[in-house]
């Protein structure tokens, strides 16, 4: 294996670290969103406490990813940062949006309630995200690297599909964890029940449009679906298995285990896109081997990156475990 790949194989790392944690959280906005009924208040109420003080950490995986393709790859940086200016802004505008109307929200909600205008800002920006990422990630699998196409992913099927596919599969995961967090709560069974038919519903969307987009993944790009029998298969038998086997613990109400069947279900699909993909960073355009930095300086960096996970992993544990799943109010037990 070579620097080139092995720095590969940690972006892959961070991008399924990104998808798990942050993706988790955009889902989580766009259940904000669609928050109605008696219980909405309820309900955008525990999405908040499972957001916590943690939910900006888990951006520190994007960073990452986007520091390392920087700088291991340079030229695939140029050509996506050049050609992928308009999902790539519009994604970052969202981070940005969805950050400041999170603390603008949680400050502003004794005056204006839970339907204030910065609640609808942080749920519409929680769902811009990751539909741009979708958007970005089919344009590097079906070879957009031409200064002239950099609207194309906006007019092509494909890439709208899977943008809606990145929220479909961001709002299932989500879902999931939210049971874990609501069942928690006692006397908070109305809302394992919402978020149960949600985790239900999301399953089934992402299935459809994972189902629409093969068909498209052939006519659109071409060069990944040829090596994706051969390479992609197995992952995608892996996140099938992982969806199933999340959608029966979820109905059986083992929201513990659904969450690590869920998460698997999410991190098999980007698997099976990463190996369709390589050796290309963008296909037809940019390959591993053209656009890596001298392999020195690959060396370098993966040593970096070793010292700083040895030091970043430990701390990440330590603030989840600390914040991310709080006691019940009143010191009751969980069960």
């Amino acid at each position: 294996m070579t620097a080139a790949d092995a720095l590969l194989l940690v972006m892959v790392g961070g991008l399924t670290a990104y998808a798990l944690l942050g993706g988790a959280d955009f889902g989580a906005g766009v259940w904000d969103l669609f928050a109605h009924g008696r219980h909405a208040a309820e309900q955008r109420a525990l999405i908040s406490s499972a957001l916590g003080p943690v939910w900006e950490a888990n951006h520190v995986w994007l960073i990452f990813v986007i520091v390392a393709m920087f700088s291991g790859f340079p030229e695939a940086f140029g050509v996506l940062g050049s050609t992928l200016e308009l999902p790539m802004a519009l994604a970052l505008v969202g981070i940005v949006l969805r950050g400041s109307a999170y603390v603008y929200r949680a400050y502003g909600a004794g005056a204006a309630g839970p339907d204030h205008w910065w609640g609808r800002v942080f749920a519409a920006a929680s769902t811009v995200t990751p539909f741009m990422l979708g958007v970005c990630g089919a344009a590097m699998a079906s070879g957009v690297g031409r200064r002239d196409a950099a609207a194309a992913p906006f007019t092509s099927a494909f890439g709208l599909l899977a943008g809606a596919f990145a929220v479909a599969a961001t709002a299932f995961l989500a879902a999931v964890y939210l049971c874990r967090d609501a069942s928690r709560r006692p006397g908070s069974e109305h809302l394992v029940a919402g978020f149960r038919r949600r985790a239900l519903g999301g399953a089934m969307v992402a299935g459809a449009l994972a189902a629409a987009l093969l068909p498209l993944l052939w006519r659109d790009a071409p060069v990944v679906a040829q090596r994706f029998p051969t390479r992609g298969v197995p992952f995608v038998a892996v996140s099938v298995c992982g969806g199933v086997g999340a959608l029966v613990l979820v109905w059986r109400r083992h929201y513990t285990a659904a969450r690590l069947a869920a998460g698997l279900a999410v991190a098999g699909v980007l698997w099976g896109w990463a190996v369709a993909q390589y050796p290309d960073l963008v296909v037809g355009q940019v390959a591993v081997v053209a656009a890596a930095a001298p392999a020195q300086n690959l060396r370098a960096m993966l040593i970096a990156i070793g010292c700083g996970v040895a030091v970043l992993l430990p701390a990440l544990f330590l603030l989840f475990r600390v914040f991310a799943d709080p006691e019940p109010a009143g010191g009751e037990p969980r069960h």
